[in-house]
């Protein structure tokens, strides 16, 4: 039976190719996964990546919850059909020119029933569309825009074809990180991050709005801020993981906006923290106030707070761990084991901050995120860790790992045989009655720390 699609005709370099709408639900019935129409035959035959298990997981979730739903065209190949476009003369309307009428591409495009779609671009939407409609029927009668390409059933064409879906897809540069956190609508944490630099004076102030690094570097352009805007958002991530005993930041829960109740909730939560790790963080009176910039904390000071240098008279490199985004993500994943195991993120503040040295010189800090020598930052994601258990240890609160293990890689770390973990820190937090390390992840009365 003859199909006929009303379409745009287009041009563009030698493809030529048709622009149309058609309903959700023709897509799903019609259009296909490479896999699907020559399934392994040879794989240069083979014009599909692999579909992931985000469309289950992420996007039927969009098309079946998200009201404000919209997903750009697909561009999907035809072969077969013996398509044949047919030009529909415009002659009524003033703005045309009388010269043109019938050059502007509208028209019909006919297949005669025998034709195969497939997706060249959107395989996973096209995938997701296929999964909603079998929880939903009525997401059929929607539309979606669909760009249509003529493919020959030749070695030549099937080449030709794979090169496109190739320049649209292994090419294709998505956003970066940065990028989604500056204009993403749904996920909480880009907003709440966003709202912070936005509206809270002392913060917007310290965040520099740098979309493709969370470095920060000793240079005049860095030297006013304490963080960046990729950072920032991940530093916030953590910390709403301890929001009321713990939030499971996942990509699920960061796909839906929540309500604006909630958001403000989270906001607030936030904003609460971080007011008070600037307020209780030593160094930091004189940069909320005006006085000093934070640059100025990352450098190595006398006792006195006068910077030493170097025997060229360049500043050393050193000073307070905070003021550099490392030092604010260990931080927060202390904060978190906190909120989680339901003590007061404030009390143990006032707790970090007053027992435990902000120097980066100094234990826990230097030898693990920290090269003296050489004035830079070391280690990664599992250095980390390290300090924020030790600085939980101390804390008197559970840890993942047994003690006597984490001590051991301390030492080994910092190969020194005789260091020793922070000591236990008094306060309100403390539980009341904690174990030995011998068997327990859990702070206890040790000998030596």
């Amino acid at each position: 039976m003859a199909d006929y699609v009303p379409a745009l005709k287009a041009k563009m370099g030698d493809w030529q190719y048709y622009v149309t709408v058609m309903k959700l639900g023709k897509i799903a019935r019609e259009c296909r996964i490479a896999e699907e129409i020559r399934p392994n035959r040879d794989l240069n035959e083979l014009v599909q990546r692999e579909i992931t298990a985000r469309v289950e997981k992420e996007m039927v979730p969009y098309l079946l919850k998200e009201s404000q739903r919209f997903y750009g065209a697909l561009v999907v190949a035809v072969y077969g059909g013996e398509p044949e476009f047919s030009p529909v003369t415009v002659d009524e309307h003033h703005l045309l020119d009388d010269t043109n009428r019938s050059t502007y591409g509208f028209g019909l495009l006919r297949f005669d029933g025998s034709q195969i779609y497939y997706a060249l671009d959107g395989q996973h939407r096209l995938r997701s569309i296929q999964k909603a409609i079998e929880l939903n029927a009525d997401l059929a009668k929607e539309e979606i825009s669909v760009i249509i390409l003529k493919h020959e059933e030749t070695p030549a064409g099937l080449q030709r074809t794979r090169r496109l879906f190739s320049t649209l897809n292994r090419r294709a540069k998505p956003t970066t990180a940065g990028q989604n956190i500056a204009i993403d609508e749904d996920d909480i944490v880009a907003i709440v991050t966003r709202r912070l630099v936005k509206e809270n004076d002392s913060i917007k102030s310290l965040v520099s709005i740098k979309l493709g690094s969370k470095q920060i570097y000793q240079n005049k352009y860095d030297y006013p801020y304490i963080t960046t805007l990729a950072a920032f958002y991940e530093t916030n991530e953590i910390l709403l993981n301890c929001y009321e005993g713990g939030l499971d930041i996942d990509k699920n829960f960061k796909q839906f906006r929540p309500s604006n109740d909630e958001i403000d909730t989270y906001y607030y939560f936030l904003e609460k923290i971080w007011i008070r790790l600037l307020q209780k963080c030593p160094g930091f009176e004189s940069i909320l106030n005006g006085r000093r910039q934070p640059g100025d904390l990352r450098k190595r000071t006398e006792n006195n707070g006068t910077p030493v240098f170097d025997d060229s008279g360049k500043p050393i490199a050193g000073g307070n761990v905070f003021a550099r985004p490392i030092g604010q993500f260990i931080i927060a994943e202390v904060l978190k084991a906190v909120g989680v195991q339901g003590r007061s993120t404030d009390e143990a503040i006032d707790a970090i901050m007053s027992n435990i040295s902000m120097d980066i010189d100094q234990a826990p800090w230097v030898g693990v995120i920290w090269n003296p020598s050489a004035q830079r930052i070391i280690g990664g994601k599992a250095e980390r860790a390290m300090i924020a258990s030790i600085i939980i240890h101390a804390l008197g609160l559970k840890i993942k790992r047994k003690v006597r293990e984490l001590r051991q890689k301390y030492r080994e770390t910092l190969e020194d045989p005789k260091a020793k973990l922070l000591p236990p820190i008094n306060w309100s937090g403390r539980p009341d009655s904690v174990s030995s390390d011998n068997e327990e992840n859990v702070s206890g009365a040790e000998e030596e720390y």
